[in-house]
C-alpha cells in the first residue's frame, strides 16, 4: 500500500514534523525565547514521527530508481563522487532531509555517466538512510539516558565518515562506509579498483 503513495507526501510530512519539533530549539538558540515551550516527550515523539516519514520518503525515492545496465562512458568523475559524499555534511545544517535530498539529486543526475559514480552514489544514499535509521533508534532510546548519549556519538561518526569518504573519492579510490546498511544495492557489483584510478 505504501509503495503506491507518492513519496512527496511523506517528504512534506517529514519536513513539517521535524521543523515543528526543532523550531523551539532554534528559537531558544537565537534568543527569541528563554525556555523551550514544548515538553521533552512531545518533542521526541514529533521527531520520531518526522524521521519515520522521512525514512519512508527516502526509501520510496531510492527504490523507485531503475537499475542501469549501460553507462555513457567509463571514466570516473571523482569530484562529483566527492560532492555526493559531502552532502552528508548537510545533516549539521539542521534542515530536515537536506543531506539526503542533495545527495539523491546529485546521484540521479550523474549516475549514468559512469559505473563508479553510480556505485558511490548508492553508497552515499544508503549511508544517509542508515544515519536516519540510527537517529531514529537513538530517539526511541532517548526516553532512557542511553539514547541521549548516543546521538552526539552518532553525529561525530557521521561527520568523520563523510569527511573520509570525500577525501577518499577525491584521490580516486572507492569508498565503502562502515556500519552502512545496503538498502538499494540490488546485486550491484563493486567497481574494479583499476577502473577508478
Amino acid at each position: 500500500m505504501v509503495n503506491r503513495l507518492p513519496s512527496w507526501i511523506f517528504l512534506c510530512l517529514a519536513i513539517l514534523l521535524m521543523g515543528f519539533a526543532l523550531t523551539p530549539l532554534v528559537r531558544v538558540a537565537l534568543g527569541i525565547d528563554d525556555t523551550i515551550q514544548m515538553s521533552f516527550l512531545t518533542m521526541v515523539s514529533i521527531l520520531i514521527g518526522g524521521l519515520m516519514c522521512g525514512l519512508t520518503a527516502m526509501l520510496l525515492l531510492a527504490k523507485r530508481q531503475p537499475e542501469l545496465r549501460t553507462y555513457f562512458d567509463d571514466q570516473a568523475d571523482h569530484v562529483q563522487a566527492a560532492k555526493m559524499h559531502a552532502c552528508g555534511l548537510l545533516l549539521f545544517t539542521g534542515l530536515p532531509l537536506a543531506n539526503f535530498l542533495a545527495c539523491y539529486y546529485l546521484w540521479v543526475t550523474s549516475r549514468s555517466r559512469s559505473r563508479y559514480l553510480d556505485y558511490q552514489g548508492r553508497e552515499a544514499i544508503c549511508f544517509q538512510i542508515t544515519i536516519y535509521l540510527y537517529l531514529l533508534m537513538c530517539l526511541f532510546m532517548a526516553y532512557v539516558i542511553i539514547g541521549a548519549l548516543a546521538i552526539p556519538l552518532l553525529l561525530i561518526f557521521s561527520l568523520l565518515a563523510s569527511l573520509t569518504a570525500v577525501a577518499s573519492t577525491l584521490r580516486g579510490k572507492q569508498f565503502r562506509y562502515p556500519a552502512n546498511i545496503s538498502i538499494i544495492d540490488r546485486g550491484m557489483q563493486t567497481v574494479p579498483a583499476t577502473e577508478s584510478a
